[in-house]
């Protein structure tokens, strides 16, 4: 057989909806989530209701399908497509729309999620015992504004450091990116006076903060697309307006918050709830910084753009257009901060 063929081949296998249920709802997974090391797998918003009773009964997290204990719990993005094909497949396995709100307002795993092993910690000591290495995080034997990990605490792994904090929904800052669902332990830590060690390390504060309390002096990588040439066109068209670039994405993050601008376009998740108060991590910061320069670039009157930037016509695929990354031609001779003219991309 040909080799081109053989490419053209797809392999189809077949699956048991039976085999995608959660043993809670003994509904289709709907935003699944896995568990190790036994490997079951829930909807999002059952398994965290079932973590929730744990936690307030303060036992053991045992898996509710096997009884298994609970060591670590993750969404699965692989399994959470083929939930998709099977609804897709089969309609009459979809759950109402207040069914997924139901389930939606329940889930609380955002990010991995780490189970405590069981070991117990005393809450009264001098000094940290000899076996402190193997303490998830620092509140595991130490009690900081009135907590302290007990044998049910779930524990996050921060994003950046590796390092563990204990997942608490009532914390005094939030410890997850809203833009990413990512968890990052600076600013919690922070916020109860905790340095790292090299047992416990502890990321920079500068990680995860308010988007208010963020600066910029130069415009990131993600901006424009990467495309260089567009992002020198808006350095220069900083400089012919005689503003900074901070003073410029204040302005535009307020015009946001004041819905002057939709955020459809916004990359980031629950991109509705952003605001100038909503701490994001440094790569959502500079997705949200390329959002908002795109809109100053498409609202600013021509006269602002320099002489070789008037010149260009814009190109029919705007800022989705492929091209512009591995053509450095096309990249410099048309304008790519513009709204697209024609469907699909350049290849």
């Amino acid at each position: 057989m040909p080799a081109e063929e053989i490419c053209k081949k797809q392999l189809q296998i077949v699956l048991d909806p039976e085999h995608t249920k959660c043993s809670i709802c003994l509904s289709v997974w709907h935003d699944v989530v896995t568990v190790a090391p036994c490997l079951h797998n829930f909807c999002n918003g059952c398994f965290s209701e079932w973590l929730k009773q744990c936690q307030e009964k303060h036992s053991s997290i045992l898996c509710p399908q096997c009884r298994a204990v609970v060591q670590f719990v993750g969404r699965n993005h692989f399994l959470h497509n083929i939930e998709e094909d099977i609804l897709q497949a089969d309609s009459t396995l979809r759950r109402s729309s207040e069914d997924i709100v139901l389930l939606d307002s329940h889930a609380s795993i955002k990010s991995p999620l780490v189970i405590s092993s069981g070991r117990k910690f005393s809450r009264k000591r001098a000094r940290a015992p000899p076996d402190e290495e193997n303490a998830p995080c620092p509140q595991c034997g130490n009690e900081y504004a009135g907590f302290q990990c007990n044998q049910s605490t779930i524990h996050l792994q921060c994003q950046t450091c590796g390092g563990m904090m204990p997942s608490r929904s009532n914390a005094s800052v939030p410890q997850h990116c809203l833009g990413c669902d990512r968890a990052f332990c600076g600013a919690y830590w922070h916020s109860l006076g905790v340095t790292g060690t090299d047992i416990h390390p502890v990321c920079s504060r500068e990680i995860l903060k308010p988007i208010t309390e963020r600066s910029v002096s130069r415009i990131p990588f993600l901006v424009h697309e990467k495309n260089r040439h567009e992002q020198d066109i808006t350095e220069k068209c900083l400089r012919q307006m005689g503003r900074s670039l901070q003073d410029v994405l204040s302005e535009w993050v307020t015009k946001m918050n004041n819905r002057e601008i939709g955020k459809t376009r916004l990359p980031l998740n629950h991109s509705e709830m952003i605001n100038p108060q909503t701490y994001v991590c440094n790569e959502c910061y500079d997705k949200l910084v390329s959002f908002l320069l795109y809109w100053f670039r498409v609202t600013l009157p021509k006269h602002y753009l320099p002489p070789e930037a008037l010149q260009r016509q814009d190109c029919w695929y705007g800022s989705a257009c492929r091209t512009q990354h591995h053509n450095e031609e096309h990249a410099r001779k048309r304008n790519h901060v513009c709204r697209p003219t024609r469907g699909g991309a350049h290849m």
